[in-house]
């Protein structure tokens, strides 16, 4: 059974300018293919230069798997955030 997370449109949870280059550049369309790419230390490392700064990369790629009830012990608990939509999280987040 697919989890509908999975399937999620970067669009709709991460800033325009960052999904829209996962997506053009990337080929990095949803949640579940943005996990899957940070499986290999190649596209992390192109996932990274996406974003302002790496560790703004694994707090997004922590938060995505978090959603999907996966343990993430790398996850960031500094302030990095940013990287979501202003629509969807901007008050709530801030």
């Amino acid at each position: 059974m697919s989890n509908p997370i999975r399937d999620l449109p970067l669009t709709e949870i991460m800033r325009p300018e960052i999904a829209l280059t996962l997506q053009h550049v990337l080929r990095i369309y949803t949640v579940g293919s943005l996990l899957d790419a940070w499986r290999s230390p190649k596209s992390q490392r192109s996932i990274e230069q996406v974003f302002e700064s790496p560790q703004q990369a694994r707090h997004a790629v922590a938060t995505c798997a978090t959603w999907l009830g996966v343990q993430w012990d790398g996850m960031q608990r500094a302030e990095v955030g940013g990287w979501w939509t202003e629509d969807q999280f901007g008050e709530a987040l801030a």
